[in-house]
């Protein structure tokens, strides 16, 4: 008695915490932009949110990237909005950055469109 009601406790729990938790879509595939070393994958992680995330795919560290980037607002769909944006540190080799927590707009359709509008590599 007290094993099953402690097995439908549990499962109850495990129910609760899959119905909050929420359900984060794969991650888009790499495309490569810029010198053909870099590239970005998005991801929608909610229904008004596009992030993305920037990989150094070549064998120097990339010093700087300033970019731009293009959404179609989640407020206003018919509105385009093009926003600045930069790495936070340099990038070495194989190194990946991204994530909401540092890339993201508001917007309900990934991929945004992205343009590298500064590049520099270094050792």
């Amino acid at each position: 008695m007290i094993r099953n009601r402690r097995n439908i406790i549990l499962t109850i729990i495990g129910v609760t915490l899959c119905s909050v938790l929420p359900a984060f879509p794969e991650w888009g595939s790499w495309q490569t932009i810029g010198d053909g070393f870099v590239a970005v994958s998005f991801s929608q992680v909610r229904s008004d949110t596009c992030t993305w995330r920037i990989k150094n795919t070549g064998s120097n560290t990339l010093r700087t990237l300033n970019f731009s980037y293009t959404y179609a607002s989640a407020s206003s769909q018919s509105s385009q909005k093009t926003d600045h944006d930069t790495l936070p540190y340099p990038l070495k080799a194989g190194a990946m950055i991204g994530g909401w927590t540092v890339y993201s707009a508001n917007t309900r359709r990934c991929p945004l469109t992205l343009v590298v509008d500064k590049l520099e590599r270094g050792n």
